[in-house]
């Protein structure tokens, strides 16, 4: 994987791992006190997302994106190993520790034909009792704090970061709207947040050079 895809990689996962531990955590506690409820409600299954013809969509968390030639979409078996390739390119032992521990993975990454605009989805399990009592403010809140911790492990400065709500594929979303820089160089960033039951998709928009983070994600609709 060429250096330029393991910087995007990395700046992905610089603000969902802020919930690493405490989705843990809370998952466990979970599933003890709810295994034995009979008011429980079904758990919605999880369902990944899917490509074809140049579209992305997840029904199970409503959204999808329409791309042209000029992006191309990571394959399944490229996905399955970008977790351990993001961890294999942190030089803090922790952050790398918590990223190979934590429940969850990529769903989609695409690539611009420059090879650094990209747009990718990560689906984390917050937990059952963490996931019936936090929304996606408290996540947004709690992913700022972890930022320049993540960020120096990742090589990266921070110029500014702020919570902010966007419109995403239809509907008012609260997202982290960053500017950065990687040796130097520009990068802007949004996280978008989505979520349903116990998981969080966090949806990253990054643009290097130049902000096009409004026009990218345009490319959303709901489904």
């Amino acid at each position: 994987m060429n250096k330029r895809r393991v910087i995007a990689l990395i700046m992905a996962l610089a603000m969902v791992l802020a919930l690493c531990a405490c989705g843990s955590n809370d998952d466990a506690k979970g599933k003890t006190e709810t295994g034995t409820s009979a008011s429980a409600e079904p758990e919605k299954s999880l369902e990944l997302g899917s490509v074809a013809g140049g579209k992305y969509e997840n029904d199970y968390f409503g959204f999808g994106c329409e791309l042209d030639e000029n992006w191309t979409y990571a394959t399944e078996e490229e996905l399955g190993s970008m977790i351990q390739s993001t961890a294999d390119s942190v030089d803090d032992e922790d952050i790398k520790n918590n990223m190979l521990k934590a429940d969850m993975f990529y769903d989609m990454m695409t690539y611009y034909s420059d090879g650094v605009t990209n747009i990718n989805v990560v689906v984390q399990n917050i937990g059952v009792m963490y996931g019936a009592v936090i929304d996606t403010d408290a996540i947004a809140d709690q992913a700022i704090k972890s930022l320049p911790d993540q960020l120096a492990a990742a090589s990266m400065t921070s110029v500014s970061s702020e919570k902010v709500t966007v419109d995403f594929a239809g509907q008012q979303c609260v997202a982290i709207n960053m500017h950065n820089t990687v040796n130097g160089v520009d990068v802007y960033q949004l996280q978008v947040y989505v979520k349903e039951g116990k998981y969080v998709a966090a949806v990253t928009f990054s643009s290097t050079l130049e902000d096009n983070i409004d026009i990218m994600r345009q490319f959303f609709y709901a489904v």
